[in-house]
């Protein structure tokens, strides 16, 4: 709503309703408000840790912080638009951490940035009306309503030094006299400061702008692997087809032992199933980039990653054909410089795909690259499991698990709905990864053909009132950090390259993380280079021929 709108219906009001007050009435009277009504998920944390002797303490830190906060800016005219500023981050920072259990941090606002049209039109409802009426735009209209005594510029400026160093010297005075209580809770529970809000929402737009503005110098391009060749071809070439899922749990999968078939169909197919593996992020914003990234979960760095050759680079100056199919978010700068095909998308309605949608004309794409003779590789970037809205991702006949959560309000649905809804999605998957298998059976004649299927990352579906993903890591439940990865190689393959196929699940195994994408897709790719990390290659010692050469 515009400040117009706002000062109409203010004005509107009795003037013997708005007393003139000081700005810094206004400014402890908004500090108050974002400390005690925006703060419910923060209070809820801190009260099981030891009752009131250990909350009272934080709770008064966290005032203070906000009342120097709201002071910043703070007085003269910019103090209303500051407050309603601080009242909106605040409320809807709020309003998602209440509903989905999320935290606010530098991570969680760059997925939040990242997310497209689609994805932020799925958490919209008609639901969200009464909290913002009465958490923004209630609060909003007493700012615009306030009314300020009248004093001199240097009246003004001398109240403001005096109250930011009051401010200052009792934040100071607290931390002192409460030492050991801050900082023994603040060291054993980390994720408070990203509950605290606006102080998280503050924190994390600082970072972004750290980060992305303050280092605008974009760094040298850095070409990577430039040895990498392809070894002489055999008969065919390769086709591997990569399955990029999403929000994909591991203990979800039917082959994983979860209690419920959600895997009918891969059951039925000959596979290597890794099983649970480590996810490089809890984000498509950051999991994507590095499982491509020749850089590892314990170094990665995003301006690294997006400003350096990833796998598909270094693949396709090797001499593979790489393509790649979107139905989700984009690919996060990983396959800028690789054919990107859209074409499967061209009958969907309103822009929105089902996955099995990634298929549509593959085969003649495929069969049109293969005058060429080069080995290929092709990337499926699915829709998946994304929330909250889990219904929408399976069709009518593949719905098995009844009732479904149609709420993208997760928090008013039953836990055994929101399951249920979440693993007809998976079933979608199973028939995308069945049908899939099907598609390079057909090409056999072509090429020598195998599959890749691995999640980025996982979901969180109410266990301790958490929902969706992007936690940060050191805090994430496994339900967002173990993914599934599961490989199927035509008999063919296997023959042709003499795969030992037990080396290979027992490498994989070992490797246990996104990690090893770079190195074993490279491997699997028969691309030799000095890059590629025999620890993190699951085909390394498990050809018959390198097993003769060591032998």
């Amino acid at each position: 709503m515009s400040s117009s709108v706002l000062t109409t219906i203010t004005l509107s009001l009795p003037s013997r309703l708005r007393p003139a007050v000081s700005f810094l009435f206004s400014n402890l009277a908004v500090a108050a408000l974002l400390t005690l009504a925006f703060n419910q998920s923060f209070m809820r944390s801190i009260l099981p840790l030891g009752g009131w002797p250990v909350a009272w303490p934080l709770i008064s830190l966290l005032f203070l912080l906000n009342l120097f906060i709201c002071q910043l800016f703070g007085i003269g005219r910019l103090q209303k638009a500051w407050l309603i500023i601080l009242i909106t981050i605040s409320a809807v920072s709020q309003y998602f951490m209440l509903q989905y259990g999320v935290v606010i941090d530098k991570g969680m606002l760059i997925n939040a940035i990242e997310t497209d049209s689609h994805e932020v039109y799925a958490l919209l409802s008609a639901e969200m009306l009464p909290y913002f009426i009465c958490y923004l735009l209630l609060p909003a209209i007493l700012v615009v309503r306030a009314k300020h005594h009248t004093a001199s510029p240097g009246r003004k400026l001398k109240q403001y030094a005096f109250s930011m160093i009051s401010i200052i010297s009792l934040i100071l005075l607290l931390v002192m006299t409460q030492y050991q209580n801050l900082a023994g809770v603040m060291r054993e529970h980390r994720s408070l400061k990203h509950q605290a809000t606006p102080f998280n929402a503050l924190n994390a737009v600082s970072g972004v702008v750290r980060s992305e503005i303050l280092h605008p110098v974009i760094p040298v391009f850095k070409h990577y692997a430039q040895d990498a060749r392809l070894v002489p071809a055999a008969a065919k070439p390769q086709l591997v087809i990569m399955v990029l899922g999403e929000t994909v749990r591991a203990d979800h999968l039917g082959l994983n032992g979860y209690h419920r078939n959600t895997t009918p169909r891969l059951a039925k197919r000959n596979l290597l199933n890794i099983g649970a593996i480590d996810a490089c992020g809890t984000a498509t914003a950051i999991s994507v980039p590095c499982m491509f990234s020749y850089l590892e979960h314990d170094n990665y760095d995003e301006i690294t990653a997006k400003h350096s050759d990833n796998l598909l680079d270094v693949l396709q100056r090797a001499g593979v054909k790489v393509l790649w199919r979107d139905n989700n978010s984009g690919c996060k700068d990983m396959c800028n410089r690789v054919e990107q095909d859209q074409s499967f998308a061209l009958d969907c309605v309103a822009g929105e795909c089902q996955d099995s949608a990634l298929l549509n004309g593959l085969r003649q794409k495929i069969l049109t690259t293969a005058q060429s003779a080069a080995p290929m590789l092709v990337v499926l970037h699915q829709q998946g499991n994304h929330g909250p809205e889990y219904y929408k991702r399976s069709l009518k006949q593949q719905k098995q698990f009844l009732p479904e959560c149609e709420n993208n309000l997760l928090v008013q649905c039953q836990t055994e709905q929101i399951i249920n809804a979440y693993d007809n999605a998976l079933l979608a998957t199973d028939e995308l990864l069945d049908n899939t298998i099907a598609l390079l059976q057909s090409l056999s004649d072509t090429y020598d053909t195998s599959m890749l299927y691995v999640s980025d990352h996982g979901e969180s579906l109410g266990e301790n009132g958490v929902y969706l993903h992007g936690l940060p890591y050191w805090m994430a439940p496994e339900a967002q950090t173990k993914v599934p990865m599961l490989m199927w190689l035509s008999a063919q393959t296997v023959r042709r390259n003499m795969i030992d196929t037990r080396c290979v699940q027992h490498n994989a195994e070992q490797a246990g993380s996104h990690d090893m994408l770079f190195s074993s897709l490279l491997g699997w790719m028969e691309v030799k280079s000095a890059a590629i990390l025999p620890s993190q290659n699951i085909f390394e010692q498990c050809s018959g021929q390198t097993i003769a050469k060591s032998s």
